[in-house]
C-alpha cells in the first residue's frame, strides 16, 4: 500500500471494499436475471465496509497519540510497532520492539572524537 500506518491501510482497504461493491451491482446491468442478487451482494460488501471504517474509527479513537522523532509531527500507534505515516519510520513504545537505528554509529563517532580530544591533551 501507499501508506505506512496501519490506521490508513485498514482505511484504504474500506474504500476498495466500497468501490468493489458498487461495482458488484453494476454486473447486475450485465445479467438482467443476476440483478437482484448482485444488488443485494453489492450491498453486503458496502456494508461490510461502513464496519471496516466503525471499527478502525473506534481504534483510532483508542490509539496512543506520539511525536514522530525523525519528521516531529503527532501519528497514532496502533499495537506494538507501527509507522509514521509522513516519513515511514518505525515507531513502538515498548523498547523490546523498537527498531534498531544510527545511535550505535552516532555513539561510536562521538566516542572516537572525545579519544582523540583526550589523546591530544
Amino acid at each position: 500500500m501507499i501508506w505506512a500506518s496501519k490506521i490508513n491501510k485498514v482505511r484504504t482497504l474500506a474504500l476498495l471494499l466500497t468501490f468493489l461493491g458498487i461495482g458488484v451491482m453494476y454486473f447486475g446491468f450485465v445479467w438482467p436475471g443476476w440483478m437482484v442478487f448482485f444488488l443485494f451482494l453489492g450491498i453486503l460488501v458496502i456494508f461490510s465496509s461502513v464496519g471496516l471504517y466503525f471499527w478502525i474509527g473506534i481504534l483510532s479513537l483508542q490509539a496512543v497519540q506520539v511525536e514522530c522523532p525523525k519528521c516531529g509531527r503527532m501519528t497514532k500507534i496502533l499495537g506494538k510497532v507501527d509507522q509514521c505515516p509522513y516519513c515511514k519510520v518505525y515507531l513502538s513504545l515498548d523498547p523490546a520492539h523498537a527498531p534498531k537505528d544510527s545511535t550505535s554509529s552516532a555513539n561510536a563517532v562521538s566516542g572516537s572524537e572525545t579519544e582523540s580530544s583526550e589523546s591530544a591533551t
